[in-house]
């Protein structure tokens, strides 16, 4: 059934056309190892060994820290306050924790100057290459979902992303596969829709979102969430939005955390708050909210990879 599913991804990409390239990239994806359907790409041993290593002098822990949305598409907006602004804030504050942990390497996508320099370059250089990686990663979801090898489970219904948006978020999966990142974080604060934008909407509380288990990443994703959420709820209270009231929340659709099996390391997508919340809004109260949102979540991170020793290999 694997390979039958495999075979209707292509032919749906050869239905796109040969000339645009497509068609290559998704053979040649069947003999690369990064982002392969049904092969675990990063597990509890296996992150608590990347960070062993480290301690041993082996390499970095390596954490990409992604603060959501950016100049141009800044997400959520209220009370005078942009999404973009508030993830790029509490994003600084969260690098600047893991700077405390020498076995860690961390890294900010975007920052008060826009994107990484090196991941912006990429955005241009390897523009072509992001997009035939979207569709031949795309074609075989769609194709493994017709077999029946993978079901289908969407459990919170989410905005799309803008092409352009879209296009950059495969382009940050693909970066981080050849970059060998351990784990990637998505800073992002919610919103709901609503009749009147200029009042609060209901729900409230924090929100974590992780690859649906029947993804390469999502064994590791979990674990890690887990103990970031139980850090957060320490402070805080998890959304009463029903259908995220049982964070970490898995799910297929969300780019960020590897939507099409596009990405290797363990992801997990916070929703710190609602943004129309008083915690966020009331000037007197962001600073210190943002500050205590980063530190609950870098000390989730190092209760996971401090939590279990694994033997040398």
């Amino acid at each position: 059934m694997k390979y039958a599913a495999v075979a209707i991804g292509l032919w749906m990409l050869v239905g796109v056309g040969l000339q645009t390239g497509v068609f290559k990239a998704v053979t040649d994806r069947l003999t690369q190892a990064a982002s392969v359907f049904f092969v675990d790409s990063s597990t509890p041993d296996s992150l608590h060994k990347a960070y062993q290593d480290a301690q041993r002098g082996k390499g970095a822990f390596k954490v990409l820290i992604v603060p959501g949305h950016d100049n141009v598409a800044s997400g959520a907006y209220f009370g005078g306050l942009r999404e973009a602004d508030l993830t790029l804030a509490a994003a600084k504050k969260l690098a600047a924790d893991f700077a405390d942990d020498k076995n860690i390497e961390v890294r900010l996508a975007r920052n008060d100057a826009g994107y990484d320099p090196e991941i912006a370059q990429y955005f241009v250089d390897h523009r072509a290459d992001i997009l035939a990686y979207r569709a031949s990663q795309t074609a075989l979801m769609q194709g493994y979902k017709a077999s029946g090898d993978i079901a289908s489970d969407v459990i919170v219904n989410h905005n799309f992303a803008p092409s352009e948006v879209a296009i950059r978020l495969y382009g940050i999966n693909k970066w981080a596969n050849e970059q060998g990142y351990n784990l990637i974080i998505h800073i992002h604060f919610n919103d709901v829709p609503r009749a009147n934008r200029a009042l609060p909407g209901w729900p409230t509380g924090f929100a974590l979102y992780v690859p649906e288990h029947q993804f390469s990443n999502a064994k590791g994703s979990m674990a890690v969430a887990q103990d970031i959420k139980a850090r957060l709820e320490d402070m805080y209270h998890v959304s009463t939005l029903p259908a995220e009231s049982h964070s970490p929340t898995e799910d297929q659709e969300l780019i960020a955390i590897g939507s099409n099996n596009s990405l290797d390391a363990s992801s997990v997508l916070i929703e710190y708050s609602y943004i129309y919340e008083p915690l966020v809004q009331l000037s007197a109260l962001r600073d210190a909210t943002l500050s205590q949102m980063a530190e609950q979540t870098y000390l989730g991170v190092e209760d996971f990879v401090t939590a279990k020793q694994v033997a040398v290999q």
